[in-house]
């Protein structure tokens, strides 16, 4: 009997082991789990946010509202470009001092500088301005509700002629362009409607 209590307790000592070891595996494999979900949560998480950083760089945040005017003191071409800018529907504040602008045509193209002072003023050949400002509360930031009329002076105005085309492309640090293809019209007046 004495060998068959030997097998008695070491066949309970057996299991006691068994025991442990499944405990173990349930331990480790909660651990395993917790770490799996942790980590896939963690991933959509990031790629929502990548996704929602995509869309807004990938819709313009700015839209040309109302006609673009040019500025001419000779019926020969246009001096000036005048567009009017503000935001889109639901979108973020842009401070104008990070936006670049860029200026097309058939035979120049490049970006132009901006004015110092940007706003209020008047820009030399090359560069743009923030000329007027509607609604706004005095900063440089284009806020909800606000409209931010553009002077482009560009540097080459010999593509300005009557009937010439150009585009005119501003884009907000971070975010897409807008993009503005307008035709001098065939007879220039001091200040003219760009089509």
């Amino acid at each position: 009997m004495a060998e068959g209590g030997a097998d008695l307790r070491e066949s309970g000592f057996t299991g006691l082991e068994a025991a442990i070891v499944l405990i173990t595996f349930v331990v480790v494999a909660g651990v395993f789990a917790f770490v799996v979900l942790g980590t896939g949560l963690f991933s959509v998480q990031e790629s929502q946010y990548s996704i929602q950083q995509g869309v807004r760089q990938a819709a313009s945040a700015l839209e040309a509202t109302g006609t673009a005017y040019g500025v001419s003191s000779t019926p020969d071409r246009l001096e000036a470009i005048l567009i009017p800018i503000a935001l889109t529907a639901g979108g973020d504040q842009i401070d104008v001092s990070t936006i670049s602008i860029r200026y097309v045509s058939p035979h120049h193209e490049g970006e132009l500088l901006q004015n110092v002072p940007l706003m209020h003023a008047y820009p030399s050949y090359g560069r743009w301005s923030v000329q007027e400002t509607i609604n706004d509360d005095g900063d440089s930031l284009l806020e909800p509700g606000e409209r931010f009329i553009v002077n482009i002076s560009p540097l080459y105005v010999n593509d300005l002629v009557p009937n010439g085309v150009f585009t005119i492309e501003i884009k907000p640090a971070g975010r897409a362009p807008v993009r503005l293809v307008k035709r001098v019209p065939a007879r220039i007046d001091t200040i003219c409607e760009l089509v």
